[in-house]
């Protein structure tokens, strides 16, 4: 089992790190990481196979992140405003790469759309996504509709 376990968490380990690193500050991010790692751990054995592997490992990592989040929500609203005020909408410049836009982007979302649009970048079907959120497979479909034109709004605006 320790083997499976550790397989797992080799070919997720990029997913679990951006999770952590969306919803800690950095000083955090090896506590969420490890507590993440720990979570996930504590309930390898009980995955019955009911969903994919990938759709159980966001549903745990995205529980644990939330719920170690929950102490320093003040701090991370402070972050997102902060974002905010350092890449204003629409004014991205060529220097910046397309992972710095769509961070500044997802750095704009609340917590629950960011996490929608890195699974649904990540291929997760609407269906794997609102069994990990905990809405309706349409739910979801709307939101990163709106993520989309959101997305269009800020960065692409109507060309001339």
């Amino acid at each position: 089992m320790q083997k499976e376990f550790e397989q797992v968490i080799a070919d997720n380990q990029g997913r679990i790190r951006y999770i952590a690193s969306r919803y800690c500050q950095h000083n955090d991010f090896e506590d969420m990481y490890q507590e993440i790692l720990m979570q996930l751990w504590r309930s390898f054995a009980s995955f019955k196979g009911n969903s994919s592997r990938e759709t159980w490992l966001y549903k745990v990592a995205l529980n644990t992140a939330t719920t170690f989040v929950g102490k320093t929500i003040k701090r991370r609203e402070l972050r997102q405003a902060l974002a905010k005020v350092a890449a204003p909408e629409g004014q991205i410049g060529q220097e910046n790469c397309q992972a710095d836009i769509l961070n500044a982007f997802m750095n704009t979302l609340s917590d629950i759309e960011a996490s929608i649009l890195m699974m649904y970048l990540d291929g997760l079907t609407s269906e794997n996504i609102a069994e990990v959120v905990g809405i309706t497979a349409n739910a979801v479909r709307v939101r990163i509709k709106r993520i989309k034109s959101t997305f269009e709004d800020q960065y692409i605006g109507e060309e001339s």
